[in-house]
């Protein structure tokens, strides 16, 4: 029986974007492998990972050993990784500290991520949005951290490396979920969408930055929706994720959790197309 060539997309998605992880576990886990990847954001960071050949079992390992909570995550970035505060925040403007992107990726990154985009062992394209030239930018080769720290750098938050000297900001801007991408010379496209819809605070009024995340996540859905109607992807997988807040990163194994059932449908539907393809 032959092997069907599979394309898959990585959506951005904040927190939201570790649902990414069981995702993964399911190609494991059938014995498969992507035939090429692309990744846009959070699901740029993880499928760097993956398609550098660590398993997504291990990736979870890792996420769940790092992001225990505040306390232990601080320990590995001023502990293990012997890093000080003022390499990972800058000082843009008199009231406005963003996150460095490049460092952020580095201290994310666990070992064994290919140090240059051509170099993974699954093909990898990596989207972001140019921001001085009002497009998408998928990036193919050159350094990984700068490519992933140019897809995950959401404006106002983290702050993304200069590319060829213009700026260029998060890459769900234009395109969140880029099955469009992993087309070419595959028999099937599967597509994962970690956006979800804005959580409700609780509060009367949202912060300023609850607004702009929650705004940003609504940006990425109507995009998504409307590209996914004109072209969509044999298979279109939408873990719930929509009860975590985009920054709840310390609630990885809640959203492993969640993405479960999610997991278990894209297993079943893998093995059926497979069937019908072969």
């Amino acid at each position: 029986m032959s092997v069907p060539r599979i394309g898959l997309a990585l959506g951005g998605g904040s927190a939201r974007g570790l649902a990414h992880i069981p995702i993964l576990e399911a190609f494991d886990e059938i014995g498969i492998r992507p035939t090429v990847i692309a990744g846009c954001s959070m699901g740029a960071l993880i499928g760097a990972a993956y398609a550098s050949g660590i398993p997504a079992k291990e990736l979870r390992a890792h996420t769940q050993r790092l992001l225990v909570n505040k306390i232990v995550a601080m320990r590995y970035v001023f502990g293990a990784k012997k890093s000080r505060l003022g390499d990972l925040l800058s000082l843009k403007g008199l009231s406005s500290v963003h996150i460095q992107g490049e460092k952020l990726v580095s201290l994310a990154f666990p070992e064994g991520v290919a140090k240059r985009v051509e170099d993974t062992l699954i093909p990898f394209k990596v989207i972001t949005t140019d921001f001085e030239r009002l497009e998408e930018r998928v990036i193919t080769e050159g350094p990984m951290v700068q490519a992933i720290a140019a897809s995950i750098a959401i404006p106002g938050v983290i702050s993304g490396p200069k590319i060829d000297g213009r700026i260029h900001v998060d890459g769900g801007v234009c395109n969140p979920v880029p099955f469009d991408h992993v087309r070419a010379g595959c028999d099937l496209v599967v597509a994962v969408d970690v956006t979800g819809r804005p959580r409700s605070t609780g509060r009367i009024h949202p912060t300023n930055r609850e607004l702009a995340l929650g705004s940003m996540f609504i940006m990425f859905h109507q995009i998504a929706r409307l590209r996914r109607s004109v072209s969509p992807p044999d298979i279109y997988v939408e873990p719930p994720v929509d009860q975590f807040k985009g920054n709840q990163f310390f609630r990885a194994k809640e959203l492993f959790d969640a993405a479960e059932p999610a997991k278990e449908w894209l297993k079943r539907a893998l093995e059926s197309r497979i069937k019908k393809i072969a």
